[in-house]
């Protein structure tokens, strides 16, 4: 039932368009908008960047007593029942060439044991990244009903090279992901120097010239805080912030486990990449169960691809939040206060 997945969440859309509508420099403002604001703002605050997506990151800037300045701001967002349900039916998978996933094949000639046919891969792609745009149309829509001048990019087919997650292709040749990467980052930074804020989607898109695959919204942050075009995001992003549906990283599934503990802050080895709570015991995340979003349809991973995304972020030097939306603490988190006076949420940093 197409009504059924493709549900927009708009209070929670408007929630967040809201507070990126307050957060944001003016330069990013309608003119009425920032009109209202210059007073209080200033045209020539120097501006910082950073990465935000309502359902997986955002980056914020750090809380001082004297007036913020007011950051630059990525937004990157999952697909959630516009992408997930298609995909799955589809049997698109984040990492792994599409195959179908079971049940009644629409084609003859096709089983669930066998490889998708290309034209059958195709129409997984084109509907499913038909179904996303939407989702993207709607944030943009709602971020400019709030004042903002946003604009919607689409990584898949639009940037030259770009493949999806676990191509063989995506390494460090010059048609392979990587310089797809730097050509995303070189739009979203002509975006930002133009005062356009770029809302960025996770993708269906080419695993390989005859496949489809998932490009999803963790792997495009993990390529964005990494990518090398003229150092601009590399150098400029301060902070990543992963917008979702639980408050942080718990001990155990929080909707599965009452006795679930939220873990308030986690550190990153910077040499070996493991992840470790800080407190007194050294108990690696790998062996716990992580705590995180269980929607049936999710074919991205879920908090574990949030997680592997965010030690990429700190070994990049970037710091990270999970935090839940529509809350008190991702507002704070946005806003720029300091972690320790906000209520909830997971913050991951550098081991020293």
């Amino acid at each position: 039932n197409k009504a059924v997945e493709e549900t927009l969440n708009q209070e929670a859309i408007n929630w967040f368009a809201s507070l990126i509508s307050g957060c944001v420099h003016t330069s990013f403002l309608h003119h009425t908008s920032a009109s209202s604001s210059s007073s209080s703002d200033g045209d020539n605050i120097e501006e910082e960047e950073k990465t935000t997506s309502s359902d997986t990151q955002q980056e914020g800037s750090s809380s001082s007593s004297r007036k913020k300045k007011k950051p630059k701001i990525v937004v990157i967002h999952g697909a959630g029942s516009f992408g997930h349900h298609s995909a799955k039916r589809y049997g698109l998978q984040c990492g792994k060439q599409a195959v179908l996933s079971g049940g009644a094949s629409p084609h003859p000639d096709s089983s669930s044991n066998l490889q998708m046919s290309k034209r059958y891969q195709m129409e997984a792609l084109s509907k499913t990244r038909h179904s996303v745009q939407k989702l993207n149309a709607a944030m943009v829509q709602t971020l400019l009903d709030y004042g903002v001048n946003a604009v919607g990019i689409s990584p898949g087919v639009s940037i030259p090279g770009m493949r999806a997650y676990g191509s063989s292709s995506s390494s460090s040749s010059s048609s392979g992901g990587a310089a797809a990467m730097d050509l995303l980052c070189e739009s979203i930074c002509q975006s930002l120097d133009a005062g356009l804020l770029p809302v960025i989607h996770g993708d269906a898109c080419l695993l390989d010239d005859n496949d489809a695959g998932i490009l999803g919204g963790d792997t495009l942050v993990e390529g964005l805080v990494g990518c090398s075009y003229n150092t601009k995001m590399k150098e400029h992003v301060r902070n990543v912030i992963f917008i979702t549906d639980v408050a942080g990283v718990f001990s155990s599934d929080p909707k599965r486990n009452s006795n679930a503990r939220l873990i308030r802050s986690l550190k990153v080895d910077m040499m070996t990449g493991e992840v470790a709570i800080d407190d007194n015991n050294s108990e690696e995340v790998g062996k716990m169960e992580i705590g995180g979003s269980s929607h049936a349809h999710d074919v991205t991973g879920g908090l574990k691809a949030k997680l592997g995304a965010a030690v990429t972020a700190v070994q990049c030097g970037k710091d990270v939040i999970i935090v839940q939306c529509c809350s008190t603490s991702a507002e704070k988190f946005v806003q720029g206060h300091d972690p320790s006076t906000v209520e909830e949420g997971t913050v991951i940093t550098r081991k020293l």
